[in-house]
Protein backbone atom coordinates (compact mmCIF):
# COMPACT_ATOMS: atom_id res chain seq x y z
CA UNK A 1 0.00 0.00 0.00
CA UNK A 2 1.01 3.11 -1.10
CA UNK A 3 2.05 6.12 1.87
CA UNK A 4 -0.58 8.80 1.88
CA UNK A 5 0.06 12.29 2.56
CA UNK A 6 -1.89 13.87 5.59
CA UNK A 7 -4.37 16.22 5.28
CA UNK A 8 -3.18 19.78 5.54
CA UNK A 9 -5.34 20.20 8.59
CA UNK A 10 -3.58 17.66 10.03
CA UNK A 11 -0.21 18.58 9.12
CA UNK A 12 -1.23 22.21 10.56
CA UNK A 13 -1.91 20.39 13.79
CA UNK A 14 0.86 18.48 14.03
CA UNK A 15 3.03 21.71 13.50
CA UNK A 16 0.95 23.66 16.01
CA UNK A 17 1.77 20.62 18.15
CA UNK A 18 5.29 20.95 17.39
CA UNK A 19 5.11 24.57 18.34
CA UNK A 20 3.61 24.10 21.07
CA UNK A 21 6.43 21.25 22.54
CA UNK A 22 9.30 23.47 21.82
CA UNK A 23 7.41 26.42 23.94
CA UNK A 24 6.79 24.33 26.62
CA UNK A 25 10.46 22.84 26.37
CA UNK A 26 11.80 26.75 26.61
CA UNK A 27 9.71 28.26 29.71
CA UNK A 28 10.36 24.43 31.66
CA UNK A 29 13.42 23.18 30.88
CA UNK A 30 15.28 25.26 33.39
CA UNK A 31 13.71 24.09 36.27
CA UNK A 32 13.42 20.52 35.06
CA UNK A 33 15.49 17.65 37.19
CA UNK A 34 18.15 15.83 35.50
CA UNK A 35 18.06 12.18 36.48
CA UNK A 36 20.28 9.81 34.44
CA UNK A 37 20.49 7.04 36.97
CA UNK A 38 19.71 3.80 35.55
CA UNK A 39 19.79 5.16 31.68
CA UNK A 40 21.58 2.93 29.21
CA UNK A 41 25.08 4.21 28.37
CA UNK A 42 24.34 6.18 24.72
CA UNK A 43 20.51 6.47 25.41
CA UNK A 44 19.06 9.85 24.12
CA UNK A 45 17.75 10.96 27.80
CA UNK A 46 20.10 13.75 27.80
CA UNK A 47 18.22 15.16 25.05
CA UNK A 48 14.68 14.44 26.59
CA UNK A 49 14.65 14.40 29.78
CA UNK A 50 11.67 17.07 30.40
CA UNK A 51 9.32 14.43 28.53
CA UNK A 52 10.83 11.63 30.83
CA UNK A 53 10.36 13.29 34.18
CA UNK A 54 8.31 16.05 34.42
CA UNK A 55 6.56 17.09 37.37
CA UNK A 56 2.72 16.77 37.31
CA UNK A 57 2.12 20.22 37.06
CA UNK A 58 3.97 20.37 33.78
CA UNK A 59 2.83 17.53 32.39
CA UNK A 60 -0.55 19.29 33.13
CA UNK A 61 0.76 22.26 31.59
CA UNK A 62 2.08 20.22 28.13
CA UNK A 63 -1.22 18.23 28.21
CA UNK A 64 -3.88 21.90 27.78
CA UNK A 65 -1.34 22.64 25.45
CA UNK A 66 -1.00 19.46 23.33
CA UNK A 67 -5.20 19.37 23.36
CA UNK A 68 -5.33 22.83 22.38
CA UNK A 69 -2.97 22.86 19.29
CA UNK A 70 -4.93 19.24 18.04
CA UNK A 71 -8.15 21.44 18.40
CA UNK A 72 -9.24 19.42 21.54
CA UNK A 73 -10.86 20.99 24.65
CA UNK A 74 -7.61 22.18 26.50
CA UNK A 75 -9.32 20.73 29.59
CA UNK A 76 -11.15 17.47 28.86
CA UNK A 77 -9.47 16.58 25.37
CA UNK A 78 -13.06 16.54 23.67
CA UNK A 79 -13.46 17.55 20.48
CA UNK A 80 -15.60 20.90 20.57
CA UNK A 81 -19.47 20.17 19.36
Amino acid sequence: MAPVRPSAARIARLAALAAAHDAWVAERLPGAEFRPEGRRPGSDYNQHYLDVNPSADAEDDFQRRARQAMGLDPQTGRRPS
